[in-house]
């Protein structure tokens, strides 16, 4: 896997998901390879899009550099973690016969699912007045519910099963990163 297909993959993916997803699953790659070469850029992409919006957009922008710095560094920290907790979380579900194979079938799933979401964040970050955007972050779902099939390998009459207990999984792990950030942020004084 190279950086380009990596990014070719996750266009693709808006376009043509089903053939996407199905090129994707023949390719072996490990996770650590998707993380850095479309994840972790990604991600530090959308830390840096949460600091300059607040910082571009933001009354009194040195007045609150730190909880911008913390915005941002928990912004960039709770996606990994999210990321991570989800693959495993997807992993449970997968049918190959290794933990490593279901993992890095799920950590893919996930990892692409994820481009849409980081991609409509970022820009809600970077200018706030059009944050009603991330709506279309939505879009991950969608991806994600088309990969079940060819990366876990699940048949098609049980795959909206599979996706609503998945779902509801993910965003179980989401509410409770998201309590967790409140309330540090709260302790902080932010």
């Amino acid at each position: 896997m190279t950086i380009a297909s990596a990014y070719k993959h996750s266009l693709l993916l808006f376009i043509q998901p089903e053939q996407t997803w199905k090129s994707i699953a023949r390719e072996e790659r490990s996770p650590k390879q998707l993380f850095l070469s479309l994840i972790l850029p990604l991600l530090l992409l959308m830390a840096i899009c949460n600091f300059s919006g607040y910082q571009l957009f933001d009354h009194n922008p040195s007045q609150h550099i730190n909880m911008h710095i913390f915005s941002a560094s928990a912004t960039f920290l709770f996606s990994i973690l999210s990321i991570y907790i989800s693959s495993l979380l997807a992993s449970k579900f997968a049918h190959f016969d290794t933990k490593t194979i279901r993992f890095n079938k799920a950590f893919t799933l996930i990892g692409y699912s994820f481009v849409p979401g980081i991609i409509f964040n970022s820009l809600a970050f970077l200018i706030p007045t059009i944050n009603y955007l991330t709506i279309l972050s939505l879009f991950s779902f969608y991806i994600l519910y088309k990969g079940i099939s060819p990366m876990l390998s699940i048949a098609d009459d049980k795959k909206s099963g599979y996706f609503t207990f998945i779902l509801i999984g993910l965003l179980s792990i989401y509410a409770v990163l998201g309590a967790f950030f409140i309330g540090t942020a709260s302790l902080l004084d932010f």
